[in-house]
């Protein structure tokens, strides 16, 4: 696989893009301890788009990693996961939201956040806010007790380490490097992500 394109995600922002069936997308962490959220639509059909409940479903089991698919709505395999260099992501919470940062931490004040990231990065496309499925969280290490209760822990994610997926269909994708800097969701600062697409 060659290297076709290279973005780097300034902290805090977020960018969108389009790759061919077959394309791999690694996502990097460059410095370490930095969350990714991800989002992917069908190319020539938005209303078919990644699905976080599809792919616990289909893989019977809230935790993804090297060789396990993400599905869309429609229970299509969407993307796979060819190689993961952390094996430690989420599929359980939303985007952050200026909604959640009132609700979580009552801030009122302008706070960037990945729903809007993704709002801006997509609005291109003709994907509306409510359009954005729930985010496949790279590399966020969120866990769940006995008795069901979540907690956030800083990423094991190091610096350049990445996780590599394969285009099963032809996508529209959206990143944001997570804004969260009020919990340990990344480490309590955050830091770019690097997004290379490779092909053959």
């Amino acid at each position: 696989m060659n290297i076709a394109k290279e973005i780097v995600i300034a902290k805090r922002k977020g960018i969108s893009f389009t790759v061919r069936t077959g394309q791999h997308i690694r996502v990097i962490d460059v410095e370490g301890g930095q969350v990714a959220d991800f989002v992917a639509f069908k190319e020539n059909d938005i209303a078919e788009k990644l699905s976080t409940a599809a792919t616990i479903d289909n893989n019977r089991s809230i935790v993804v990693g090297e060789g396990d698919t993400l599905f869309s709505n429609r229970y299509n395999p969407m993307l796979e996961i060819i190689d993961d260099r952390v094996g430690r992501h989420d599929l359980l919470f939303p985007a952050c939201s200026p909604w959640m940062y009132r609700s979580q931490y009552g801030i009122t004040e302008k706070h960037p956040s990945c729903l809007e990231n993704f709002k801006k990065a997509l609005e291109a496309y003709g994907i509306s806010k409510n359009d954005i499925p729930n985010p496949f969280n790279i590399f966020m290490n969120a866990e769940v007790a006995i008795d069901g209760r979540i907690s956030i822990h800083e990423p094991v994610s190091t610096p350049g380490d990445y996780i590599e997926l394969a285009a099963l269909m032809d996508l529209i994708i959206a990143v944001s490097a997570c804004p969260v800097e009020e919990s340990a969701c990344n480490a309590g600062k955050c830091s770019p992500i690097r997004v290379e697409l490779h092909c053959k």
